[in-house]
Formats: structure tokens, C-alpha cells, sequence
């Protein structure tokens, strides 16, 4: 299997230039902001990097973080910095331990490593990355097959079909959006790391990376009006460059930029027709957890991972916006004062 970086003999120094962030050549580098989880990953790609096949299964991790914090793309470009095989595996697409062989299976192939078994019939697994997203929404049978597979002194995985995996050799990633719903097994085996949302700063950055054409300016216009988002801010900025290829050549990015938030939902300040709709709504009072989804127009599942948790998160530019009370979904007097900012009068302030 090709390496992203080979060594006849290991040479320290030369692996921790290769992992610095200011080294572009490297996966990780591309990674921007949440520093203290990126940095544990390196620290982990450096020993592993010292092992022929870039072992790293010796530690499992479990990602937190809001939706669209990168759990996933942090994930893949860890696999990608060690040139280890990356299996994504989605609680959508899997409803049994013989869809997760099968997933696993696509990409060994696609690798030229196809599984074979062994004179026992056991498929032992090469070195790899298994990135579980929200992994509390798997069902409780392959739950329990992966609480076996992911112990560090068992490492086997049973299927429904009755196939055996060796998993010794797997470096284990799973994902949740809800630290709450994550089994308590799983705690006690995986090291976590927390992600936070970017700040606006690290947003233009993240445009900036994939687009090298637009101005600094240009990047940080865009993040004013996704802020915490990278994904939305990407989306945002695909549309932007639609429309300037529309619209007169005099037409300037700010005019462009005021377009796209007027068709995208967004007002000036950068805020989300829905999130103040909801703001609107509780400055009238507290609104149960299982009300919320009638307020918002969405499935209970899309407000708890999508919607409320920009409003909830408190950030390094932005107070929590809504909290939790015993009433259930309650604003903050920074929610009201967004409010404020927009001339939408409110009851005054109580403190619960």
C-alpha cells in the first residue's frame, strides 16, 4: 500500500515537519481551527508513523460537535495523512454487522486489498480508519457488535451471517452529535475530542482554501453571512459565483453577496429566516422540546441536530442564543437582544 510518507529509517524530525499545520503538503494542515483536536491527531499520526504499516489502532476515538463542525472531513484527512484506507459508515445506510463487512469490503476492494479469509474462515482486516456519524442512532444488535470489535482486548466482530472480523488492526472513529445518546460502553474505550463551531475568521479561511480566486475580502463577506457553518458558507459562496457569471460585470460581490442571503433566507446580520423565527417565538415564552418541531415547520430529528444547536452553542464571537429550562426551549437575554438589533419588540427579560 502506497504511504504518504515513507521512511527507510524514522526520522522524528522530518515526521513532525511533515505534520506541522504550516505544511500544506500534509492532510491534516488542511484542517482549520479546533486546534487542540487537531493537534492530538498529530500526535498520534507521529507514533504511528514510526510503524511500517502506520499502526494506530492502539486508540479510538470519539468525535463531538455540532453539525458542520467537521467531524467527518477531520476524520477522512486523518486517514489521508497516514495513507490509511477511510470506511464511512453511515447509521443510514447500515441496518445490520453484515451491511458494515460490506461497506468495509467496497473499499478494501477499491484498494486492491480485497478481504480473503484465513484457513479458519476469519477475514482479518487490514490497517485502516472505520469513521462511525452519529453513531447513537445505530440499533442496539450492532451496537453490541461493535462494543466487541472496538475492545481493545477483544477486537472481534460477529456478523449476522456468522462472518468473523479481526479487528485488531482497526483504527476506530465514531461521531455524535449528541454526547448525551452516546452507549456509556463506548466511554469508557474511546478518547474524545471535542469540536467546536468556527469563528468567522476561521470561516473566510476555510473559503479562502477552496476558493484561491476570491479576495480575502470577498471571504470574509461571505462568513458574515454564515457564520459557524463552513458548509453553508461553501454552498453560499458556489452560488455567489453562479450569479456574478450572470449578472452585468459592474455588479459587485457586496450586491452579488446581499442576493444571495435575500434568496437564501438570510438578513443582514447573517442570521437564518427560521432561527429568528424561532427567537420571535420564545420571546413570548418557553416552548416544550416536543413543541418546537411545529414551530419550525421540520421533523423532531432535523430541529434537534440541525436547527437548534446554532442557537444553543455558545461560541467565541456569539452568547448562547436559547437555553434549556425545565419549560423546555427558553431565549437568553442574548436572544432577545438579536431581537433588538432588529427592531423586533418583546416582552422584557425574566429570570427563571
Amino acid at each position: 500500500m502506497a504511504t504518504t510518507l515513507a521512511f527507510e529509517v524514522f526520522d522524528a524530525e522530518r515526521a513532525k515537519k511533515y505534520l506541522s499545520r504550516e505544511n500544506l503538503n500534509c492532510p491534516l494542515s488542511k484542517f482549520i481551527g479546533n486546534d487542540l483536536a487537531v493537534k492530538k491527531l498529530q500526535a498520534v499520526a507521529l507514533n504511528a508513523l514510526q510503524h511500517r504499516h502506520h499502526y494506530c489502532a492502539d486508540i479510538a476515538w470519539a468525535l463531538f460537535g455540532p453539525a458542520s463542525s467537521g467531524k467527518t472531513t477531520l476524520a477522512k484527512l486523518f486517514a489521508e495523512t497516514l495513507a490509511l484506507p477511510f470506511v464511512e459508515i453511515s447509521p443510514k445506510g447500515v441496518k445490520t454487522l453484515d451491511d458494515i463487512v460490506e461497506e468495509i469490503s467496497k473499499v478494501c476492494t477499491e484498494k486492491k486489498i480485497p478481504l480473503t479469509p484465513d484457513s479458519d474462515g476469519d477475514y482479518l482486516l487490514p490497517m485502516m480508519v472505520v469513521f462511525i456519524d452519529e453513531i447513537h442512532a445505530l440499533n442496539k444488535s450492532i451496537i453490541q457488535g461493535l462494543l466487541k470489535a472496538t475492545e481493545y482486548d477483544d477486537c472481534v466482530m460477529i456478523t449476522e451471517t456468522g462472518k468473523t472480523l479481526l479487528t485488531e488492526n482497526v483504527c476506530w472513529i465514531i461521531a455524535t452529535t449528541d454526547e448525551g445518546r452516546l452507549f456509556d460502553a463506548f466511554r469508557t474505550r474511546f478518547n474524545n475530542l471535542y469540536l467546536n463551531y468556527l469563528t468567522k475568521e476561521e470561516i473566510a479561511q476555510v473559503i479562502k482554501q477552496r476558493n484561491p480566486d476570491f479576495l480575502l475580502e470577498v471571504c470574509e463577506l461571505i462568513a458574515h453571512y454564515n457564520p459557524r457553518s463552513p458548509r453553508k458558507a461553501l454552498e453560499f459562496a458556489r452560488y455567489m459565483k453562479l450569479l456574478k457569471g450572470m449578472e452585468n460585470p459592474l455588479t459587485t460581490w457586496e450586491e452579488i453577496a446581499e442576493e444571495v442571503a435575500k434568496d437564501e433566507g438570510i438578513d443582514e446580520f447573517g442570521m437564518s429566516r427560521t432561527n429568528l423565527r424561532i427567537l420571535k417565538a420564545l420571546s413570548q415564552g418557553p416552548i416544550p422540546k416536543n413543541r418546537m418541531p411545529y414551530t419550525v415547520g421540520s421533523k423532531l430529528e432535523e430541529v434537534e441536530n440541525f436547527v437548534m444547536p446554532f442557537l444553543l452553542t455558545e461560541s467565541e464571537e456569539q452568547p448562547a442564543l436559547v437555553t434549556v429550562t425545565r419549560a423546555g426551549y427558553t431565549i437568553t437575554k442574548a436572544g432577545l437582544a438579536e431581537l433588538d438589533k432588529r427592531g423586533i419588540e418583546h416582552p422584557p427579560f425574566e429570570e427563571e
